[in-house]
């Protein structure tokens, strides 16, 4: 997106691999002796900034430039409140918390998982080191969840792959539930757009509401497999030994502290310029990507035993 736009753009990398065309490549690593990059950049878009010190360690290479920072919505503690907007309580990192970053090793640095519960608080500290670091020339994207093709998490994956089977499904209900997902080219094109415009402020970045019964329609329009669905109170999928978020991609529990993830507001980002495309889009470029690769066993989402199990728990 930020070469489609006409920029001048550098990719640093621990690898040199997987840059996009029209890139020049930096070979360097955040965790190790950065170079001095001083007065050579007008931007900085951190996609993998975990830990505080990561960002503090990059600052002081960077010099005076506009920080984009990708951050989550994992940050807050209380997420049970429709729509809620960024002015949501969002606690800092503890030191247990900062030493857990800690105890991270370095060649796992990069990515979420290995920070466990940690992790949004630790993206919260992320937050506030780098208004510190970068004098308030910052901005916070508090993404939610990324869909696309080529998505390690494979959670809106699953479900475009199960779609496209000819065979009836069994869907945690209600049809209604709520699920909020935004396509990695939209994500993308948004950050660009905050680098150019230097806009110091926090934006919830992801897509608009939808019902989870609109989401399957969209999906099974361009699959053209019309599979009977069958709805199921959550509790026969969670009875079966079935897990939030990973065996059910997308679905989080209708009540506690994580209730309402996935219905947040996006005023803000919008009002800033983002636009997101029609979901049936990213569900064509999603299925084309994963007919390619069906041999791959998906990391997420239900197996023909686990639905199985639950048909015959729903009928006993």
């Amino acid at each position: 997106a930020a070469i489609a736009a006409g920029n001048d753009v550098t990719v640093m990398t621990r690898s040199g691999a997987n840059v996009a065309t029209g890139a020049r490549t930096l070979i360097a690593d955040r965790e190790g002796d950065l170079p001095d990059l001083t007065g050579q950049f007008d931007a900085v878009i951190d996609t993998c900034g975990y830990a505080p010190d990561m960002i503090t360690r990059l600052a002081q290479a960077v010099g005076p430039v506009h920080y984009v920072f990708v951050s989550s919505i994992s940050v807050y503690d209380d997420m049970s409140v429709p729509q809620f907007d960024e002015t949501a309580h969002a606690p800092a990192a503890t030191d247990d918390d900062l030493q857990v970053a800690a105890e991270v090793p370095a060649d796992e640095r990069a990515t979420a998982g290995p920070y466990g519960a940690s992790y949004g608080r630790l993206k919260r500290s992320c937050e506030i080191a780098a208004d510190a670091a970068f004098g308030g020339n910052s901005t916070h994207l508090r993404l939610g969840l990324i869909v696309g093709p080529r998505d390690y998490t494979e959670r809106f994956t699953w479900w475009v792959r199960r779609c496209d089977q000819n065979a009836p499904m069994v869907v945690p209900g209600p049809p209604d539930r709520l699920i909020q997902v935004i396509d990695v080219r939209d994500a993308g094109a948004f950050l660009v757009k905050m680098a150019e415009r230097r806009l110091c402020d926090t934006f919830h970045l992801t897509g608009q509401p939808m019902t989870l019964a609109a989401m399957l329609e969209a999906i099974q329009s361009q699959t053209g497999q019309m599979n009977p669905i069958t709805y199921l109170p959550l509790d026969v999928f969670t009875k079966a030994g079935l897990r939030h978020w990973t065996d059910l991609p997308l679905i989080v529990p209708e009540d506690g502290s994580f209730a309402q993830m996935l219905n947040v507001s996006i005023a803000n980002a919008t009002t800033a310029g983002l636009v997101t495309r029609p979901l049936e889009e990213t569900v064509q470029s999603v299925l084309m990507w994963d007919r390619e690769n069906r041999d791959h066993v998906l990391s997420s989402g239900m197996s023909p035993k686990d639905e199985a199990a639950v048909r015959a728990a729903s009928t006993s």
